[in-house]
Order: structure tokens, then sequence, then C-alpha cells
């Protein structure tokens, strides 16, 4: 081997080195100043979900021979009114009837505990406190946050704000969404523009399917537990029905804790209507799994459930509330992402699963 060729090969790993430290120490920077501005992180993402739920309504208006501009005006004039009608509609009531609703799951618990305890049972918090405390331990200091009128002020200002910022920009990525996929597709080579942009479509594609996939789940799992707690008589059965839909968006875990409040406020009642509900529970548990998740599963991309499970706790763990809501549908996304970029063009595509 000539002198000039053993040059030659230490210049290439020189070369190789400095771009694969380079690569990971850009890595770990990216990484750690999206953990910095995670709030703005997941505000960016949150309005990009409103937006693929902006153009999924769009889209549906649009096949019923509506012009796009037309169509998109519509949602959003829809969206107002979803916003407008339940403060209308007594909101302030509402939320007061919702937090008495919490607040007397919470000191059911704290019955069931103190009963389990009494029974020998290794239960309680820290030093037996009942399990409202200790989830109030868990929860932000509320005497702290009001602690004076400016504070209150503040935080109240600050929540309807990111509340309006996540709205104003879903309105505007809504309304353009060529705009913003040419600008992201224009910061990479010309020649690997249309390959990022056909993986920017099916990204939002499977953004707009997981919101429409999970919309049919909260509209049966709400429709079904209202008709099931009104027909047994339960009190507050809209509310229950309500945050039970809600609670729905967030897969595995929703519907669990939603049933846990059904039950406990059930037996604030009488033990009788606690049996009642937690029958309407597995009814409700029944028809998701076999009729609703099925049809769900034709639009929603496939997510192994332990790494669903997996996904949300390590967000809840590194962002907080926020993050463990939004980790299925960031997660959906970054499949699409690794498969396309990753496993397609960089390894030239995956194995098929085996069947057990």
């Amino acid at each position: 081997m000539s002198k000039v060729t053993v040059v030659a090969d230490k210049r290439r790993l020189a070369t190789d080195t400095l771009t694969v430290t380079a690569i990971a120490l850009g890595s770990v920077l990216l990484v750690l100043v999206l953990y910095a501005a995670s709030t703005a992180f997941l505000l960016v993402f949150a309005a990009l979900l409103l937006a693929a739920i902006f153009c999924g309504l769009g889209h549906l208006l649009q096949r019923i021979g509506l012009p796009r501009w037309l169509a998109m005006i519509t949602v959003y004039l829809l969206a107002l009114a979803a916003i407008i009608a339940p403060i209308a509609w007594g909101g302030v009531a509402l939320v007061q009837q919702f937090n008495d609703l919490l607040n007397g799951a919470l000191n059911q618990a704290d019955r069931l505990w103190t009963m389990l305890g009494e029974m020998g049972l290794p239960v309680g918090g820290e030093e037996g406190k009942p399990i409202a405390s200790t989830l109030q331990d868990l929860l932000p200091n509320s005497s702290g946050l009001v602690a004076s009128a400016q504070k209150a002020i503040f935080s109240f200002l600050g929540g309807f704000g990111n509340f309006f910022v996540v709205v104003f920009l879903a309105i505007f990525i809504s309304w353009q969404p060529r705009l913003y996929r040419a600008g992201v597709t224009s910061l990479v080579p010309r020649h690997k523009r249309a390959r990022i942009g056909e993986v920017l479509d099916k990204s939002a594609r499977s953004l707009i399917l997981w919101v429409a996939g999970d919309a049919i789940s909260m509209a049966t799992i709400f429709v079904v537990s209202w008709l099931g707690l009104w027909l047994i008589g339960m009190p507050n059965a809209f509310l229950l029905a309500l945050q039970a839909g809600l609670l729905a968006f967030i897969p595995t875990l929703g519907a669990f804790v939603a049933g846990i409040i059904i039950v406990l406020s059930a037996l604030a009642v009488s033990p009788e209507m606690a049996l009642w509900a937690l029958g309407v529970y597995i009814l409700i548990q029944g028809i998701e799994s076999n009729v609703t998740t099925p049809i769900a599963q034709r639009y929603m991309t496939a997510l192994p459930p332990a790494l669903t499970l997996g996904f949300q706790i390590l967000f809840g763990l590194l962002f907080g509330l926020l993050g463990f809501i939004l980790a299925v549908p960031f997660l959906a996304v970054l499949k699409v992402l690794v498969n396309e970029l990753y496993i397609e063009d960089v390894l030239g595509g995956g194995d098929e699963p085996m069947d057990d």
C-alpha cells in the first residue's frame, strides 16, 4: 500500500469521525433545545394536531361540493361556535358541577382507602394518608397558585393566551398548508424535495386519520355512556359521559381513568348504583373493543400497545400532562417519519412481522 493511499485513508477516517461527532453533538444539542423549549414545542404540535382536525373537516365539506375557502371558513365558524356555546349554556355552572363531581369521586376514594386500611390491607399514602390527600400532593398547591390576585390573573391569562396561540396557529396552517409544506421542503437539496414532500403528505394524512379514528371512539363512548348512565338513573349522567368521551382521546389509560371516576361517583349514591355503573363501564369497554376499535383501526396508524404506553409514560415524565395527552399522535407521526426516511430510504425496507 502506497504512502499516498495511507494518507488518504487517514484523512477519510478523520473526516468520517468528525462528521459522526458533529451529528452526535448536533443531535444532543437539538434534544436539549427541544427539552428546554418543550412548552413551545408541544404548543406547536398541538396547533398541527388542531390544523389536521380543521383540514379533515374541511375535506368532508369539500366532498359535498363546497369550495375549499368556504369549507374552511365554515369549519372555523363551527369551531368558534363550539367554544362559545358551552359558555353561553352556563359554562361556569358546568365547570363548578364538574369540580363538585371530581371532589365527590376523590372523597369516595378516601372512604374506600380508609375502609381497606381498616381491614388491614397495606393501602394509603405516606404515613397512612388517604388517597385524595396523596393525589392533592401530586397537584400544584392551590394556595400558592392564588397567593395573590396578580399571580392568579397572570396564570389565567397565560393559559388563555396559550389556547389562542394554538387556535390561531392552527387556522394559519390549515388555511395555507401548501405554503408551510413548501417552506419545509425548501430546506433540503432540490433532488430530495419531492421525496420529503411525499413523506410530509403521508405524515399529515396519518395525523388526520388518527384524529378521525379517535373521534369515532370518543363519540361512541360518549353516546353509549350517556345512554347507559341515564337508563340506570345515575346523577350527572351527561357530565360523566362527557368526561368519558373526552378522556377517550388518550388511548390506553383514558378509558380506565374515566371508569374509575364513574364508579366512584356512583358509589357516592349507593353501593347498588356503583355496581350498575360498573356494569355500564364493562358494557362501554365491550363496545369499544369489539365495535369501535376495529372500525377506528381502519383509519388509524397501527401502533403496538406496549410502544404506545411506554411513549405515553416517557412523554408524561418529560413534559407533564400536555406531553402525556399528545404522546400518541406524536408517535403516529414519528412512526411514519422513521418508516419512510430511515427504514425505507436508508435500510431499504423492513421485515414483515411473523405470526406467533
